[in-house]
Parts: C-alpha cells; structure tokens; sequence
C-alpha cells in the first residue's frame, strides 16, 4: 500500500545532514572548535481540490554535531524530527510522527557503542503511542558493511477492535456482500504493554562514481526479548543521486514494514472495519537543494 508519495517536495537545508546518527560522510562544515555540524529542514505540501480533494502536509529535521567532547573523542550526537499528515475527502489516510535522539561514541571507528531514544506513533496502524530507549553498539565488518545491535526497553500503546475477548465500548459496522446486509460487532479498546525487545540491524552504504551517488540499504529485525513470535522487520533504502548542478541531487526513498502481531487477522481497524494490514510499503521521489 503506497499510502505516502509526496508529489511536491522542497528541502530547506543549511547543509545536507543524515537520517541517521552512524552516517557522517555528508556535506559538512567545521566550526573554530573543530566539530562537525549537520542540519536539514524538510518540508512537503501537496493539495488537490475537485473531484479529487487531498491534502498532504510533511515536515522534518535533523540536527547533529560530530567531534570531540572532552575526553571523548569522535562522538556524534544527533536528533531528528519528523511528521506526516495526509488526508482524503477529509478522512485520514496518513498520520505518524516520529522524535529520535542519538549519541555515538568513537563515531567513525570499527565498533562504536551508542545511546538510543526515540518517541513516535502511527495512528493508521493503531499505534497511538511507542517510546524505545536503550544502548547498543555498531560493528564494521567489510567496506560500507556494518551490524548493530541494540537493547531497548519499550512502551508501547496500541487503538484496536477484535471480534471477542475484550469487555469495553462496542461499536457496529454494516457490511454489505451480495446485495443481503448483515452487521458484525466489535469491541474497540486501548492495550498498553512493557516489554524489552532485541534491534538487529546489518546495513549496507556505498558511494559510487566519485560520490555522485549513494547507496544507503538497512534491514531491521525487532523481537520481544520474551515472544520472538511478536517481531518487527523494517526495510529502508535510500538512493541519492547528484545532477549536473552540485548543489542539487535527485533522492529516491523505499521503505517496507511489517509487524507481525497483524499476521493472523482479526485486529480491526476501529476506523475502516477492516482487518489491520501486516505490510505497509512507502516509495518517495524528490529534490534536494544544498546552500
């Protein structure tokens, strides 16, 4: 389900800055005090009105500093924003946002241990709310090859409906097949959860023809530390090509989630009636301005 391509993109950078803490190798500048700075200010807006009426809203930022601090050397500290909001005949159809927070000991060296926070939710996944905080380390096996592993602790808060098993508010939808109409009711509730979960993440990044274009792949495998059965994998690429005008280079974004607790069915949605897809896939094109 492609349920986020933004057809108008425009990018605000100071510099170009990474998505993610462990990627250092962009446009950069060095202050009197010898670290390094990235910022990124990302802004999408797209409207139809007529017989089609949607409107989609994104905005992003990124913010992270590389050097020394103290007697640590080559750290990086990061932070990173970012919020999508798409609506069709004003219904909700994307609504998600994400805060993440990083710090990278020995950055740019073979294992580099790290701090992890992030605060974020999805409400078309039902994912009304989900905190991770926790540490781990990344390893460099071959040239643009590394794994991380990382040991978090979750809190998590999930809107769903399902046919029996929970005693709360009850809401009916009418179906229709064959022209016979029947109804079926639900039980809408909200589950919080604890739990510690394992964050697995090989990742390949190269740069080809002198740098004009990276190749940036991560995977992620996610299980709860007490029911492997309940995971979370997560593909991301990333492509970014320089044009002929240095200053601006065409991007290319792929993502695919799955969440296997939505494999069986029998999760509703409690705004559409329908079973909660396990696969949500995005694809974004768009341009980015460096001055």
């Amino acid at each position: 389900m492609f349920n986020k391509f933004h057809i108008v993109t425009l990018v605000l950078s100071l510099v170009t800055a990474p998505i993610f803490s462990q990627d250092i190798d962009t446009t950069d500048f060095e202050e009197e005090s010898g670290n390094e700075m990235f910022t990124s200010v990302d802004l999408s807006y797209s409207q139809d009105k007529g017989n089609t009426d949607f409107l989609s809203l994104y905005y992003g930022f990124s913010f992270s500093v590389l050097g020394d601090v103290g007697p640590l050397t080559d750290t990086e500290f990061s932070i990173n924003f970012s919020r999508s909001d798409d609506k069709l005949d004003g219904e909700s159809f994307t609504d998600d946002q994400s805060f993440t927070s990083q710090f990278d000991l020995w950055a740019n060296q073979r294992i580099s241990p790290f701090l992890f926070f992030q605060k974020s939710y999805d409400k078309t996944i039902g994912l009304e709310n989900r905190m991770n905080a926790g540490a781990g380390a990344k390893i460099g096996l071959l040239k643009g090859f590394s794994i991380s592993y990382a040991f978090l602790f979750e809190k998590e808060s999930y809107k769903l409906s399902e046919i029996s098993g929970i005693d709360s508010t009850l809401m009916t939808y009418y179906c229709y097949e064959d022209f016979y109409e029947y109804d079926t009711t639900y039980s809408i509730a909200t589950t919080d959860s604890s739990f510690f979960r394992h964050s697995i993440r090989p990742k390949y990044k190269v740069k080809l023809f002198d740098g004009n274009v990276v190749f940036d792949y991560r995977f992620y495998f996610k299980p709860r530390i007490d029911n492997f059965d309940d995971y979370l994998l997560e593909h991301e690429l990333k492509i970014s090509i320089v044009t002929f005008y240095e200053a601006l280079s065409v991007d290319f974004n792929y993502t695919n989630k799955y969440n296997a607790r939505y494999d069986d069915g029998g999760i509703i949605n409690p705004d559409t009636g329908m079973d909660y897809a396990d696969t949500d896939e995005n694809i974004s094109v768009g341009l980015s301005f460096m001055f």
